[in-house]
C-alpha cells in the first residue's frame, strides 16, 4: 500500500476527513429541531449563555423552565409537528422564513422545558459558545441554532481525535463506533449526549495509554488531565460516574506505587465526588419531574419499588423481551423524534462490523489482561446500565408500568469504549489460526472506505426523510 494512503487511513486521520465532512453536512440538513429533545437543549445552552448556570424558575405547576426571548418558543413552532410523523416533510421556504425570525431579546415568556433545566453546563460548553457567538454577531435565533450544532460537533471531534491518536489498541472499533450513524447524528445536533460521550471515549483512551507506559508515567499532569476529563463526565451525566473505576487498570507502578496510586485516584475521586454532591444540592430546588405526563411520579414509582424490590429484575426481563431489538435500533441510529429506523440488514452489520474490528485488534501496545478488564469493567458497565434503567423507570414510565420506558441504546454509547478494550484484550488471546490476519494497513483501509460508505448511505437517508 502507498505511504500516503496508509497514513491518511489511520483511524485518527481519517476520522478527522469524515466527521467534519459528514457531520457539517448533517449539521446543514437536518432541519431545526429534528433530533429528539433539540429545543430543549436549545433552550437550556441559550439560558447559560444568559448566565443562569442554575435553572431555579418554574412556573405555577412547579415545572421548571426559564424567561426567554419569545422568538424561540415562535421559531420551534413550525417544526413542532414534523417529529414522529415520517410522512411530513420540510421545504426550504421553511427554513428561509425561520431564519427571518428576530431575537427581540426583550420581549420574553416562561417556557418550560423540565427534561433539560436539571442538566449541568457542562453539557452544554460548546453549543453555549456557538450560541453566545450569535448572539454578538446579532444574529436570529435559528442562526445561532446552527453555530451551537456545528459547535458542538467541533468539540466532539476534537476529542475523538485525540482519542483515536493516543490509543490505536482499540482504536477501529473506537472509529467505527464514533462515525455510527446514531453517534454523528446526534454530535450533528444540539443534544447534550455528544459531550459526554467524547469524555467518556478520552478518558477511557488515556486509561489504555497510560497502561501501556512505564513506572511513574502517571504525573501530576497527567492526573490533571484525568481529572479535567472525570469532572464533566460524572457532573454531567451521573450514571457514567463509575467509569472512574478504570482508574484501577492502570498499574500501581505507572502511579509511581501504591501510596502514590492511592493519593491520586483518591484525591481525583474526592475532588469529583464533591464537585457532584455540589451540583446536586446547587440544583436540588428544580422539579425533576422531565414529563408532562400526569401517571407519571418518581416519588410514587419509587414508593412501589421498595414494597416489592426484587420487582425491578422481573422489570428489565420485560423490557427485553419486548424492546429488545430497539435497544440495537437505537444503538446504531434513530432518525429524528424516534420516527425513522434504519433497516435491520444495516443494524446487524454494524453490529458485526464492531465485533470483527475488536476480533482484529492489534497485538499492541498493551491492554490490561482479560481478567483484569472483566473484573473492572463489567461491574462498572453493569452498574451505570442499571442507574439509566432505573432513572428511566422513575421519571419516563407511567406509575405501575409492565416495562421500563424510555431507555435506549444511544445511553449505552459512552460505556461501549470499555466494552471494547475489553473484548480487544480478550482476542488477543485467541489462537493466532482464529484471527483475522490481514496487515493492518489494509485494515485501517477496509475500515474507512467501509464508514467512508455507511456516511454516504446514511446521509441519503436523512435527506429522504426530510425532503424526499
Amino acid at each position: 500500500m502507498p505511504t500516503f494512503l496508509a497514513a491518511w487511513t489511520l483511524p485518527h486521520r481519517a476520522f478527522l476527513f469524515i466527521a467534519l465532512v459528514f457531520g457539517t453536512a448533517l449539521v446543514l440538513l437536518i432541519p431545526p429541531f429534528q433530533s429528539a429533545d433539540e429545543p430543549y437543549h436549545f433552550l437550556r445552552a441559550y439560558q447559560i449563555t444568559e448566565g443562569e448556570f442554575v435553572a431555579r424558575q418554574k412556573d405555577i405547576r412547579g415545572i421548571a423552565g426559564g424567561y426567554l426571548p419569545i422568538s424561540l418558543y415562535e421559531l420551534w413552532l413550525p417544526f413542532s409537528k414534523i417529529g414522529f410523523h415520517p410522512e411530513v416533510k420540510v421545504s426550504l421556504r421553511q427554513i428561509e422564513d425561520g431564519m427571518r425570525i428576530p431575537l427581540h431579546p426583550s420581549d420574553r415568556i416562561f417556557i418550560t422545558f423540565p427534561n433539560t433545566a436539571h442538566y449541568c453546563p457542562t453539557c452544554y460548553m460548546p453549543q453555549s459558545l456557538g450560541i453566545a457567538l450569535g448572539r454578538a454577531l446579532h444574529l436570529p435565533p435559528l442562526a445561532m441554532l446552527y453555530l451551537g450544532r456545528e459547535s458542538n460537533l467541533l468539540f466532539w471531534i476534537l476529542l475523538g481525535f485525540f482519542a483515536l491518536r493516543i490509543a490505536p489498541a482499540i482504536a477501529r472499533p473506537l472509529f467505527l463506533l464514533l462515525l455510527m450513524p446514531m453517534s454523528l447524528y446526534v454530535a450533528s445536533t444540539l443534544s447534550a449526549d455528544p459531550s459526554t460521550t467524547a469524555f467518556a471515549v478520552l478518558f477511557t483512551a488515556l486509561i489504555c495509554k497510560y497502561f501501556a507506559l512505564g513506572p511513574g508515567s502517571v504525573n501530576r499532569k497527567i492526573v490533571l488531565v484525568l481529572l479535567a476529563l472525570s469532572i464533566p463526565l460524572c457532573i454531567s451525566k451521573l450514571v457514567y460516574a463509575p467509569l472512574l473505576a478504570m482508574l484501577l487498570l492502570i498499574p500501581r507502578a505507572n502511579y509511581g506505587g501504591t501510596r502514590k496510586f492511592m493519593l491520586k485516584a483518591g484525591i481525583l475521586t474526592a475532588i469529583c465526588a464533591v464537585l457532584l454532591i455540589a451540583w446536586i444540592r446547587a440544583s436540588s430546588s428544580i422539579n425533576t419531574q422531565i414529563t408532562l405526563s400526569h401517571s407519571v411520579s418518581a416519588g410514587a414509582q419509587l414508593q412501589l419499588l421498595e414494597q416489592r424490590p426484587t420487582h425491578f429484575a422481573a422489570l428489565l426481563l420485560e423490557t427485553f423481551h419486548r424492546r429488545g431489538w430497539t435497544f440495537f435500533q437505537t444503538y446504531v441510529c434513530v432518525i429524528g423524534w424516534f420516527d425513522m429506523y434504519l433497516p435491520a440488514a444495516v443494524v446487524v452489520g454494524y453490529l458485526l462490523l464492531l465485533v470483527m474490528a475488536c476480533w482484529s485488534c492489534e497485538d499492541g501496545p498493551p491492554l490490561p489482561s482479560p481478567l483484569n478488564c472483566a473484573i473492572v469493567i463489567l461491574p462498572v458497565v453493569t452498574i451505570s446500565f442499571l442507574a439509566v434503567a432505573l432513572l428511566s423507570y422513575l421519571y419516563w414510565s407511567p406509575v405501575g408500568f409492565p416495562y421500563i420506558d424510555g431507555i435506549h441504546g444511544r445511553y449505552l454509547i459512552p460505556l461501549s469504549p470499555a466494552v471494547f478494550m475489553l473484548a480487544c484484550s480478550t482476542a488477543r488471546q485467541l489462537p493466532r489460526r482464529w484471527r483475522i490476519h490481514p496487515s493492518q494497513n489494509m485494515l485501517n483501509l477496509a475500515t474507512a472506505v467501509i464508514s467512508l460508505g455507511v456516511c454516504v448511505y446514511f446521509l441519503a437517508v436523512v435527506w429522504n426523510r426530510y425532503y424526499g
